[in-house]
């Protein structure tokens, strides 16, 4: 098991690689912006973006050290120590656990128990922590910003950096009111957090790039890839066009469209972003609404804001923490 005093034994010597996966507007890169001002030593981060859209998945990366000259790499990284997930739909939509070692912590924003997320992601080798990170943020940030809450489930299971070494850090970004309520989210993360420690530390000697993975971490490598650059060109190989894209994966809610209290006034159909207003022509001939496409529909909730007659409402996806099962076999605690 990690203690403060191994932790800091082996940023001597060694790096500490972190990913965060995310949505767009979740606060994945203010999280591992956090991380570098937090930690004692030396640290360096960066985003990785895909399409910039509010929902979109997003990665952030951060490599920590006591020694400088360990951490001069501007590259992605391929083999995180810790992996946090602010949004458990990502568990099923991307292979966040790409890279991680044996014995390395997956932290996941989640009401799933951790045999559940053992059985998603298809790993058994690796440390879970769970945090109702959702739940914290409603009841005391207010909205549903988990960026700062992952980090107290971090800090439960690292001993990267301590409470108020990370309370400092938020205190030089945010002011008043703000970093009052986000430090009080942190300790709750803290007590909260659920650990599942199979009793194996990860080799923090481990920092490569994984050989030909190309584009994105769960993604072919470069004998799948277009000869004439990185498009990917073969459905056999990956899904192709936008509208194959699970984008009603990436919000928290499910939007319910009541048809007794419609006026089919379409102001739904002309905001939605992504095409998931369903209509229908009747037999007058005329348009009328028929309801949500939810595998198109993120929940941006611009729907629910504009329709006149309150015939649109929503309905949050996560329900309440199972936090861990006791584990049957060996290693559990």
């Amino acid at each position: 098991m990690l203690t403060p005093e191994k932790v800091k034994e082996v940023l001597k010597e060694n790096t500490v690689n972190l990913r965060f996966h995310a949505r767009g507007g979740q606060g994945g890169v203010t999280a591992s912006n956090l991380c570098v001002e937090a930690f004692y030593g030396y640290g360096i981060c960066q985003p990785r973006f895909g399409a910039e859209r509010m929902g979109s998945p997003t990665e952030s990366y951060v490599r920590l050290s006591a020694n400088a000259d360990l951490i001069r790499s501007n590259e992605q990284v391929y083999s995180p120590h810790f992996v946090s997930v602010l949004d458990p739909s990502l568990l099923g939509e991307i292979d966040v656990t790409a890279g991680l070692p044996k014995g390395g912590w997956l932290i996941v924003n989640t009401t799933l128990d951790q045999v559940s997320i053992q059985q998603i992601v298809g790993r058994k080798d690796i440390s879970i922590a769970t945090i109702d990170a959702t739940r914290i943020a409603l009841d005391i940030l207010g909205r549903n910003i988990t960026n700062t809450i992952i980090l107290g489930a971090l800090i439960r299971v690292s001993h990267i950096f301590s409470v108020d070494e990370l309370a400092d850090a938020i205190m030089r970004r945010f002011v008043g009111k703000i970093a009052g309520t986000n430090i009080e989210a942190i300790k709750q993360a803290v007590e909260d957090t659920c650990v599942y420690d199979i009793g194996i530390d990860p080799d923090f000697t481990t920092d490569n790039k994984v050989p030909w993975q190309q584009v994105d971490l769960d993604l072919p490598g470069y004998k799948e890839l277009d000869l004439a650059g990185v498009w990917y060109c073969d459905e056999d190989v990956i899904n192709v066009g936008s509208d194959q894209v699970n984008t009603g994966s990436w919000g928290e809610w499910d939007v319910i469209w009541d048809e007794e209290k419609c006026t089919d006034c379409a102001q739904c159909w002309y905001i939605c972003p992504d095409f998931a207003i369903l209509r229908k022509k009747g037999e007058d001939g005329l348009w009328h609404m028929a309801g949500i496409d939810h595998f198109h529909c993120k929940s941006c909730l611009n729907c629910l804001e504009v329709c006149p007659v309150d015939a649109i409402s929503k309905k949050l996806r996560q329900g309440p923490a199972a936090c861990a099962v006791p584990e049957e076999q060996e290693g559990g605690n």
